[in-house]
């Protein structure tokens, strides 16, 4: 094959994948707190680190493990 075939084919494939809307759900988020919040304490956050598996991909406060 010629190579500027597949470097044109390449280009089509990617417009193609980058330009297509996908049908899906909007994403949840709680309504907003209007009074005042309990802190986070210095135990808490322990313990949550505590819990976490390094090595795993990070959640949506893209906090990793092993900081």
């Amino acid at each position: 094959m010629d190579r500027k075939m597949v470097l044109n084919r390449w280009r089509t494939y990617f417009e193609e994948v980058s330009t297509v809307e996908f049908a899906h759900p909007s994403i949840p988020s709680p309504p907003p707190v209007y009074s005042p919040v309990q802190k986070i304490t210095v135990e808490e956050v322990e313990a949550a680190l505590k819990k976490m598996k390094p090595g795993k991909a990070t959640g949506p406060d893209d906090l990793a493990a092993n900081l």
